[in-house]
């Protein structure tokens, strides 16, 4: 097991080497839900102690978060951000050769398709067992999980948005026991093309949230998110 520590009240685990360690995880075979943590999802789950304790029960919450980042560094943590998208794309070249199998679940309709080819192709090894969007309703779950017991996913890319992609990952962990599940938000659309990601220099200056409201206003109100964790971190809440 990973150390961790605490913000907010919510765990996070602690590694030089985030995808190494969810490597084995997937090798060992007994499943798991992995979770990627922001600022944003930290003060969502000071609302909905539902989300709250699927955090804390998660088998891995990652730093993804600049100011996730900020909160530990304030405890002496030597911790660096490791987004979601980035820990995907490593682990995904450190089994492509495995025979391990990886499904990927969520977006608009045609993007998990898309998706799915574009991975296939940079990674000739790699074992695709299947993909589908992520606009279904609740009555086509009975359908999805007979399709997804029969695709036998050792990897389950779930990018349904936060916390949608939580709850639904709680709930198909009964069905699909052996399978580690990680809710990776909007990284299938960066993967696809449909949206481009922020500049180097900004990610490694923890600055991608900037670059995102600049491309996305609509963000803005939930960009307040931000400052509300700071204040709340700053008074040991």
């Amino acid at each position: 097991m990973l150390p961790t520590a605490v913000v907010l009240d919510l765990p996070v685990h602690l590694s030089a080497n985030y995808a190494e360690f969810l490597v084995q995880l997937i090798a060992v075979g007994n499943g798991g839900h992995v979770i990627t943590i922001n600022a944003e999802m930290a003060m969502l789950a000071r609302q909905e102690h539902a989300l709250s304790q699927l955090i804390s029960k998660a088998d891995l919450v990652v730093p993804d978060g600049a100011g996730v980042v900020w909160a530990l560094q304030r405890q002496g943590k030597q911790v660096r951000r490791c987004a979601g998208v980035d820990l995907v794309e490593a682990v995904l070249k450190k089994i492509a050769q495995s025979g391990k199998r990886v499904y990927f679940l969520g977006a608009a309709p045609g993007v998990a398709a898309l998706v799915a080819e574009r991975w296939s192709a940079a990674l000739p090894g790699l074992e695709v067992c299947g993909f589908r969007d992520g606009f279904f309703k609740s009555q086509d779950q009975e359908n999805l999980v007979a399709e997804l017991q029969t695709a036998r996913p050792d990897l389950l890319l779930v990018g349904l948005g936060v916390p949608r992609q939580e709850y639904w990952i709680d709930e198909m962990r009964k069905y699909l026991p052996s399978t580690v599940f990680v809710g990776v938000g909007g990284s299938f659309d960066i993967w696809s093309g449909t949206k481009e990601r922020a500049p180097k220099w900004l990610r490694e200056n923890y600055l991608e949230w900037l670059y995102r409201l600049y491309k996305e206003p609509w963000r803005a109100k939930r960009m307040l998110a931000l400052p509300k964790f700071a204040l709340a971190v700053l008074k040991g809440a």
